[in-house]
């Protein structure tokens, strides 16, 4: 299974891949790196690897490689996988959810078609933490920091501050309008974050990778969206509560719980 892009991409095809895996027995998943090695440890895949991963070169000769693949790729990515099983556009073209639009173009193969949106079996660092994620890919995806502080100090509960790559900017405004510091969950590998999210005690954050993955742990989230649609790109899982921009901070209090 091929599945390239962001950590987000890869997680919004749990679903699918689960259905290809009732149907096929084994499955390996191509995609990124720290997402399909995740999926591997926790038994959704029998082994992840990153999709730009040079052993892969294997993929795209002219002949066929002797097993079934499954590609969801841009048609110009897809160049030399005529011989897939099946290669479909790597997000819907209208406002139908991702995952299910994934799990829909598995039809042809006989799938099941259940959008199956379980949360993962990772075992829980349990908290009564609220890990609040204040980045994203993009500026434009984050609500602002100071409805962020806000929010936090509306919280009577212990708070951590989850930091990614790109994010350092974007925590510091949030601890600058909240008036102190804020213990920091920095650049964790992606098992203990998922452990953390599991048993914290409840998620904030933006249309991010990590909220995705909040969603998918069974984490009691809460997803802001501004510029994106939350009808094609929420977070999968059975406890997320999507709010927009304009949401008041009393009202993302009161969900936060």
């Amino acid at each position: 299974m091929l599945r390239p892009g962001a950590l987000g991409d890869t997680l919004l095809a749990v679903p699918a891949l689960r259905a290809l895996r009732s149907s096929f027995g084994s499955v390996r998943l191509a995609a990124h790196g720290a997402a399909a090695r995740l999926l591997a440890a926790v038994a959704e895949v029998d082994s992840g690897m990153a999709f730009d991963d040079p052993a892969l070169a294997w993929l795209f000769r002219d002949s066929a490689p002797g097993e079934d693949v499954v590609a969801w790729m841009n048609p110009a990515g897809a160049v030399g996988l005529k011989w897939a099983l099946m290669v479909a556009p790597s997000r819907p073209l209208g406002e139908q959810h991702c995952a299910e639009y994934l799990v829909e173009t598995l039809a042809p193969l006989g799938v099941s078609q259940e959008v199956d949106d379980r949360p993962l079996s990772v075992t829980p660092l349990v908290s009564d933490e609220v890990l609040v994620h204040p980045g994203s890919g993009s500026a434009a995806k984050n609500w602002p920091a100071e409805h962020f502080a806000e929010t936090i100090r509306g919280l009577r509960r212990p708070v951590r501050l989850v930091v990614g790559e790109a994010d350092a900017g974007v925590a510091d405004d949030v601890e600058r309008y909240v008036g102190h510091a804020l213990p920091r969950l920095e650049q964790p590998p992606l098992e203990e974050l998922a452990a953390r999210l599991a048993g914290c005690r409840a998620y904030l954050g933006n249309d991010s990778g990590v909220s995705h993955l909040a969603g998918l742990c069974g984490a009691h989230s809460v997803v802001l969206f501004g510029p994106t649609s939350p009808a094609v790109w929420r977070p999968i899982g059975p406890d997320v509560h999507v709010e927009d921009f304009d949401v008041s901070v009393d009202r993302v209090v009161e969900v936060l719980g």
